[in-house]
């Protein structure tokens, strides 16, 4: 499946392709297989490391080359990242109300703004 958003793309569409469905279950997995004691540390060199990875993931296996889709989709991540805790809860600044709120609003949203490419303005 191309990943990359193109302008004839409809909501559903440019939704499905502003989450990273695949950097999502890669963090899930990693975050369970963590243990207790080293959760604070783990889950946030997990994090950063999938933030990393994500525009990279996109751009060599899913031919995603367009910058704006790129940050989107990596700030998806730490979106839905915030609504399951992780890191967040070790460091003290999780709320689970705010992040239901966030990844509903963001999750909305995005594909209704998200431009696939920067028009240039009229002269």
């Amino acid at each position: 499946m191309a990943r990359e958003i193109t302008d004839a793309q409809n909501y559903q569409d440019r939704l499905l392709k502003l989450i990273p469905s695949e950097i999502i279950g890669a963090y899930l997995f990693l975050q369970g297989v963590i243990p207790k004691e080293h959760g604070k540390w783990g889950t946030s060199i997990v994090v950063f490391i999938l933030c990393i990875m994500t525009p990279l993931y996109l751009k060599r296996i899913q031919n995603v080359n367009k910058k704006n889709q790129l940050v989107v989709t990596t700030i998806s991540f730490l979106v839905w990242v915030y609504s399951f805790g992780g890191p967040f809860t070790f460091w003290g600044i999780y709320q689970p109300w705010l992040g239901s709120i966030i990844l509903v609003l963001w999750t909305m949203t995005v594909p209704l703004v998200f431009a696939p490419t920067l028009k240039a303005r009229p002269a």
